[in-house]
C-alpha cells in the first residue's frame, strides 16, 4: 500500500490539473492520501522555502504514517513542493517532482543524492527548467516539449490535455514500478 503525499506549488493548489491527475492515480491504486495546502507567505523567498516546505511535508508524513502506518510514503510535488527534495532524500522516500525548481542548487542536489526513485516532470518553456541540472540528478526525466511552469504547451487545448495525458501516464507508471 501507498501513501501520497501530493504537495502544492506557490500558486497551483491540488486542484490543479497536474496533481489532480496524480491524486486520481493515487486514488486507483487505494492509496492513502495526504494533501496539502497552504497560504505561501510573501517574501519566502527571500528567506528560504525549504524550512517552510519542510515542516509541512513532515506534517503530511506523520499524519499518513499515524493512518496508515504499513503504507510506503510517496511524494508529488508540484514547484515549490520541490523545497521538500532534502527531506525527501534523508527519509528515502521515492518522488514525482512536477516542474521542480532547477535553478536551485540545493533542490538539484537533493533530488540527486536520494537514494529512492524519482521522476522529474518538466516542460522546455519552463523558467525554472535547466537541462543540464535536470540531468545532474541521475533520475529519469519526461520532458513536454514547449510547456511552461504548468506544463502547458502552446496551441489548441488538445495539445494541452495531450500533455496532460503523457504526464499521467508517466505517475501511473511510476507508481505501479513501486509495487
Amino acid at each position: 500500500m501507498l501513501a501520497g503525499i501530493v504537495v502544492p506549488g506557490r500558486e497551483y493548489t491540488a486542484q490543479g490539473p497536474l496533481l489532480h491527475l496524480a491524486d486520481r492515480a493515487l486514488r486507483d491504486r487505494r492509496a492513502h492520501l495526504e494533501t496539502i495546502s497552504w497560504t505561501v507567505p510573501s517574501g519566502l523567498a527571500d528567506v528560504g522555502p525549504e524550512p517552510f516546505v519542510r515542516a509541512h511535508v513532515d506534517a503530511a508524513l506523520h499524519r499518513a504514517h499515524q493512518a496508515a502506518p504499513q503504507a510506503r510514503p510517496v511524494v508529488i510535488a508540484k514547484s515549490l513542493g520541490s523545497w521538500a527534495a532534502a527531506l525527501v532524500a534523508e527519509r528515502g522516500l521515492p518522488a514525482v517532482w512536477l516542474t521542480p525548481v532547477l535553478t536551485a542548487d540545493d533542490v538539484v542536489a537533493a533530488i540527486g543524492r536520494s537514494p529512492a526513485p524519482a521522476l522529474l516532470i518538466c516542460g522546455t518553456a519552463d523558467f525554472v527548467w535547466v537541462p543540464k541540472a535536470a540531468q545532474a540528478t541521475g533520475k529519469p526525466v519526461l520532458t513536454v516539449a514547449e510547456a511552461d511552469h504548468d506544463l502547458r504547451v502552446p496551441g489548441p487545448l488538445r495539445r494541452y490535455t495531450d500533455a496532460l495525458g503523457t504526464v499521467a501516464t508517466a505517475i501511473e507508471e511510476f507508481l505501479d514500478g513501486l509495487g
